[in-house]
């Protein structure tokens, strides 16, 4: 029995993704998670400008919901 190749699908070329020209013009968060010594987890909320890279805010705790994320 013969397993039939994919055909690839044909995408539309992407638009070059838009470089602020200037500060607070764009932000991105990120989460990022490790574990203490002990086996803890925790998280952070990393909140950066993406014009000069700089970290506007870092929340840590062992749980982040949504309601402390959105405001």
């Amino acid at each position: 029995m013969r397993i039939k190749p994919r055909k690839r699908q044909k995408r539309d070329r992407s638009e070059p993704l838009a470089v602020p020209e200037a500060p607070n013009e764009a932000w991105s968060m990120d989460f990022m998670a490790d574990q203490l010594a002990d086996g803890r987890s925790f998280r952070t909320l990393n909140l950066l400008d993406d014009f000069n890279r700089e970290g506007l805010a870092i929340e840590v705790d062992f749980s982040l919901p949504a309601e402390r994320v959105g405001s």
